[in-house]
């Protein structure tokens, strides 16, 4: 909280310090889709926050077919069960009454924040069973550029790597 103003953001790190490369290649792919949903949240490419979750879902899947993930039927609704991110300001889930259907405007703030939770069940790949990781930064969206509010919070696996002394 700052100046009446409040946020959320999360990071998601291994409990050991290290990721294993089932965890890494999840992560990488949740970053991945990340970063370029970031990229789309200024006002001059027009998207709004339900076109940059469809962006998101699509990226996604692209990257859990690649995993070994089968993406058919309401696979990707199981594992990412909420929208990508919200607008923020005096709350954290502040102007509920703003769509998310609405092109993004200069000054506007938001979160952008996938995340995958793979269930412990044969329905999913063995090696990626159980986890759940979440990438969240806070966004103020400008005319040609995002500016992303809480980049001194790590989120490369080398950093959290070395922060964790691994």
């Amino acid at each position: 909280e700052y100046g009446n103003y409040i946020t959320d953001i999360t990071r998601t790190w291994p409990i050991s310090g290290h990721f294993t490369p089932p965890q890494k290649d999840l992560y990488n792919a949740i970053l991945t889709t990340q970063r370029k949903c970031i990229s789309l949240c200024r006002a001059s490419a027009s998207n709004s926050l339900d076109r940059i979750h469809q962006i998101a879902e699509e990226t996604l899947k692209d990257s859990l077919n690649g995993l070994g993930f089968d993406m058919s039927g309401n696979a990707l609704e199981t594992i990412f069960p909420h929208h990508l991110g919200h607008y923020i300001g005096l709350d954290v889930h502040d102007t509920p009454g703003q769509s998310r259907q609405a092109p993004l405007r200069a000054g506007q703030c938001v979160t952008v924040e996938p995340g995958l939770y793979i269930p412990d069940t044969d329905r999913w790949p063995a090696a990626f069973r159980g986890m759940g990781i979440r990438i969240e930064d806070s966004i103020c969206v400008q005319e040609d550029h995002p500016l992303v509010l809480t980049t001194e919070a790590v989120k490369e696996v080398e950093d959290i790597e070395a922060l964790s002394g691994s």
